[in-house]
């Protein structure tokens, strides 16, 4: 699963490219379907691994994208706030998925590892159906030379009409700095300088955290309840 959550980082730049915000999640939705729709069919450990792989990919996907969409659609006043609330329901949902596992794990019969994988169908059905009625990024729009459906986006999504005219002009100069950058810009770039302790930094703590659960799901192994 972490083998696929690093591929799925790895492609996802591009993905977001060409793709658009609202495809990548429904790509990511259709990855979790398939892969749990593997691991609940299967007997096999083989096919079991390339579940989890996919399951890694749309794990990767999901955190990506779904980030990269609150950040480019929310108020830059709100940004921060509409993050932290990501990160809270991220939260939730690792307490929900190991209180379930919790009861479950008392299960003599394959209930108890067909329950918690069924259960995983519940969010991506739900962000699949409900971002079909949420507009594209308008910033993603604005980058393609979209600029009338990029207005429509904002439109949909702020209160205040009066600023949207605005905004947009705002988004167009922080589009065109990006790409004055980026023409200057190689991959290799965040492997020097400054920018090697700050890729260090980000693997790092992504390492200890998945190393950190690992101990404890050895821990819960070997200390059952």
């Amino acid at each position: 699963m972490t083998l696929g959550a690093f591929l799925g980082s790895l492609v996802a730049g591009p993905m977001a490219v060409y793709l658009g915000r609202k495809h990548c999640i429904w790509i990511a939705c259709l990855l979790c379907a398939v892969s749990n729709a593997i691991m609940m069919g299967t007997t096999h450990l083989a096919a079991l691994y390339v579940g989890r792989l996919f399951l890694g990919l749309a794990n990767g996907f999901f955190m990506t994208f779904s980030q990269l969409y609150l950040q480019e659609v929310s108020p830059a006043e709100w940004r921060g706030f509409y993050l932290a609330v990501f990160q809270v329901w991220t939260s939730v949902g690792t307490l929900i998925g190991t209180i379930v596992d919790n009861f479950t794990s008392k299960i003599m019969s394959n209930a108890s590892y067909m329950i918690p994988l069924g259960l995983i169908f519940v969010g991506p059905t739900i962000q699949a159906v409900g971002i079909a009625f949420i507009p594209e990024s308008p910033r993603w729009l604005l980058g393609h030379g979209k600029v009338q459906k990029a207005r429509k986006a904002l439109n949909w999504l702020r209160p205040d009409k009066e600023r949207i005219e605005s905004e947009l002009a705002e988004m167009q100069l922080a589009l065109e700095e990006e790409q004055s950058v980026a023409q200057g810009a190689a991959i290799l770039d965040m492997f020097r300088g400054t920018d090697l302790r700050r890729t260090m930094l980000s693997v790092g703590a992504v390492s200890v955290q998945g190393k950190a659960k690992s101990i404890e799901c050895l821990r819960k192994t070997l200390i059952p309840f």
